[in-house]
């Protein structure tokens, strides 16, 4: 999904994007032995209303095919529209040569977001199949349509207790968005391009929802951030990739799962279903010890993940894992894990703001810092000065 309004013709971007899909859709993940991939691609360009286009391989020439009505999206064309890369090669590089050109004149500068979503997603049901969507877009999206935002980038707000207002989508659109993405299987993964205020509280909530991940360059100049563009697309491109996936844990008798954080959707308090799942992608969950643990037996977990190859075979992939239990402090200190401990810490605060000022964060943060030195100091160090803080390797 490319934005071809005003400002990403004329300062080079679209043109950039389109030379680069010719060579990084050559490189599309592949399922063990396969000589090409499995994955089906298409194109849609957009400002205030949509462009389908039909690259089937018997065209001659890319055939376009404009949405107007942004409020009920629909996807018109099925054959032709998602299509193998390495059969319709020449009408592909042929579209992409033509989009730069086609829009050359164009003085739109107002975009729609969600409806750019809400197509995509269209496209995958009636094919389907799960699926990914990169976004490549630019500006705040004013134009009249399902998820239209205006600027609220309000200063006043910053350290006081309406600050979390900023953190919220200001729509309602989202959210079910976002939860329609998971239950088809579409992830999305935004490459944002913004001048100025483009309310990423909004924006984002749709990739970080479906398993996705969002790319910022702020004030792009091609000449300057074209490289750093084009390594993350790059690799998030080639990466290898699973679909449409659903995760359980299970536990030993003595402690249970009560909490996850990542780019996951959950509809009760077990399922965790994420969109896609990648190598760059980390689930973290939290434990409850609510009863006794055995010494002898210790802790057991078991992450069940299903999902969806490339190639569109249905996988299960199970990790078991036995911990051991005990009753001494000192053991747990010299067994803690400091990078799992921080990414739980900025996962759990990045989650809170959501609800809470960040003074209150940052309060809790360092209580609960405070508190795990303390016990160190009290239960494991070594006798010493009252202001002496002591620690072992």
């Amino acid at each position: 999904m490319i934005d071809v309004s005003y400002s990403n013709i004329k300062n080079g971007l679209v043109k950039l994007i389109c030379e680069e899909l010719k060579t990084v859709l050559e490189k599309l993940p592949k399922e063990g032995q396969e000589e090409t991939s499995s994955l089906r691609v298409g194109f849609i360009t957009y400002n205030k209303v949509l462009h389908f286009f039909n690259v089937k391989s018997t065209l001659a020439r890319p055939q376009m095919m404009v949405v107007t009505d942004v409020s009920e999206v629909f996807v018109p064309l099925l054959d032709g529209f998602l299509v193998s890369y390495q059969e319709s090669q020449s009408v592909i590089h042929n579209l992409l040569d033509q989009i730069p050109e086609m829009f050359a004149d164009s003085n739109e500068n107002e975009t729609v977001f969600a409806p750019v979503i809400q197509a995509g997603m269209e496209a995958l049901k009636a094919a389907d199949c799960p699926g990914k969507l990169f976004i490549f877009h630019s500006s705040l999206p004013t134009a009249e349509a399902p998820g239209k935002l205006k600027n609220r980038d309000d200063k006043k707000l910053i350290n006081t207790d309406k600050e979390k207002i900023l953190f919220q989508p200001q729509t309602n659109v989202y959210d079910p968005l976002a939860k329609d993405c998971v239950a088809h299987g579409c992830c999305v993964t935004l490459f944002l391009f913004p001048s100025q205020y483009v309310d990423v509280a909004s924006l984002g909530l749709v990739p970080q929802l479906t398993g996705g991940t969002l790319y910022k360059y702020n004030n792009f100049q091609v000449h300057l951030d074209s490289q750093q563009f084009l390594n993350d697309l790059r690799n998030d491109i080639e990466k290898k990739i699973g679909f449409d996936a659903i995760m359980r844990v299970r536990t030993s008798t003595g402690f249970r799962a009560t909490d996850f954080f990542g780019g996951i959707y959950m509809n009760n308090t077990t399922d965790v279903e994420m969109a896609a799942i990648d190598c760059d992608k980390a689930v973290t969950v939290e434990f409850k010890h609510d009863d006794k643990l055995s010494e002898d037996s210790g802790a057991l977990i078991q992450c069940a993940v299903l999902y969806t190859t490339v190639s569109g075979q249905r996988r299960l992939r199970i990790h078991n894992l036995g911990l051991n239990c005990s009753s001494q402090l000192a053991d747990l200190y010299k067994s803690c894990e400091t990078d799992a401990l921080i990414n739980f810490f900025a996962k759990s605060a990045f989650k809170a703001v959501l609800h809470q000022p960040l003074k209150v964060i940052r309060e809790i943060l360092v209580n609960q810092t405070a508190h795990m030195l303390a016990c160190y100091r009290k239960n494991c160090a070594s006798p010493s000065a009252a202001s002496q803080f002591t620690c072992k390797k």
